[in-house]
């Protein structure tokens, strides 16, 4: 069983961890070329700063003469209108969100794979991680809310229209079937997936797989939105270093992670995107077994593994379950998380402890 350090911060956190791609730490080597870039894709912020060897900063290998951080971002937008979002009908999520109710539909070996995944966490959490409750996500609608240019009018769903859209979730309601050559799944009529809580691990994962195919980068540092990615060596040697904001004061960093390549890190908390109604503030991560926003003693939450999937998801299911059972969670799946509470006291796992140093005005 692993152990747990708690630790109170000087300042009271009232959420966790914002990352903030702009504060990687290290610039561009000499003896590599540097691709950097921020964009938008999948409804968030794509930062990617990329080290490519040799003298030109296109990475060809043989196939293109994009660069690699545009590949990158074609991959990201083909993911969300191919097969992450539900409101492009183009996409698989909004094509099995339209046969609710009509039989299976036939889905790809890639969704196949995330529902399976998605099913399975969801049963190891008891359901407090569920991508059924679609509809319940869009009559909160918070995540519309936040982003309009002058949210005035908020309303809060009556307690009827709640347990209602509650009633039509429910991840033991979704059939996921192999059949001889295709997987096929089927969902209730009403029920609408939303797979937001690992779409920007599931980048994540794709993302490595692209810079996989170019030997020529030599490592790179990649945000989907608060999800990031390292990658290889950074020229001048050393780890990744991945500054980390007091989401108090978004400006000042409060401490750093240290990563080699190949870490995926995600976090939750409730500062990004939420509404406050009569001095109550409502952010966007639901819990499924309440049709409500999460209220557990966890302010916020971050997760560090080697699997994009994973660490979105279990940001998600972390914050929902709290700090006790999530901690639980993590051991089942050999992560590295750390949880903040409303006191602003830090527990983490011990493997987080070699990742995650305060910084000095901290200390």
């Amino acid at each position: 069983m692993k152990k747990y350090l708690k630790m109170p911060w000087a300042v009271r956190l009232a959420t966790l961890f914002a990352m903030i791609p702009a504060l990687f730490l290290g610039g561009c080597g000499q003896q590599t070329e540097c691709e950097n870039s921020i964009d938008t894709a999948m409804g968030t912020v794509i930062s990617q700063t990329v080290y490519v060897t040799g003298n030109s900063p296109t990475a060809t290998n043989g196939k293109t003469d994009e660069k690699v951080t545009e590949v990158v971002l074609q991959k990201l937008n083909d993911l969300e209108q191919q097969e992450l979002s539900w409101r492009l009908d183009s996409a698989e999520v909004a094509k099995i969100n339209a046969t609710a109710g009509k039989g299976p539909i036939q889905v790809s070996a890639a969704m196949a794979g995330w529902l399976k995944r998605c099913l399975q966490i969801s049963e190891q959490t008891g359901g407090a991680f569920d991508v059924s409750i679609g509809k319940l996500s869009r009559l909160w609608d918070i995540d519309t809310w936040a982003a309009a240019d002058d949210p005035q009018d908020y309303e809060l769903p009556e307690r009827e229209e709640i347990e209602q859209a509650c009633a039509l979730a429910g991840w033991k309601q979704m059939i996921l079937e192999q059949r001889t050559n295709s997987t096929v799944v089927s969902i209730p009529a009403g029920m609408q997936l939303d797979l937001g809580a690992v779409g920007k691990g599931v980048a994540l994962d794709e993302i490595r797989k692209i810079l996989e195919e170019y030997p020529e980068v030599s490592g790179a540092v990649i945000s989907v939105g608060g999800s990031i990615l390292t990658y290889g060596n950074k020229p001048e040697g050393g780890t990744w270093q991945i500054a980390v904001t007091d989401p108090l004061e978004p400006s000042q960093s409060v401490g750093v992670l240290t990563l080699d390549g190949g870490y995926c890190v995600s976090t939750s908390g409730d500062y990004e995107r939420y509404v406050e109604v009569d001095g109550v503030r409502y952010h966007h991560i639901l819990d499924p077994r309440t049709g409500s926003p999460a209220r557990s003693d966890v302010a916020g939450v971050t997760i560090v593994t080697k699997d994009g999937f994973l660490s979105d998801a279990l940001s998600t299911a972390c914050f929902v379950l709290g700090s006790e059972e999530g901690q639980k969670l993590l051991e089942k799946y050999d992560a590295e998380g750390l949880f903040i509470d409303h006191a602003g006291t830090i527990t983490m796992t011990e493997g987080m402890q070699q990742y995650f140093h305060l910084s000095n005005s901290q200390k």
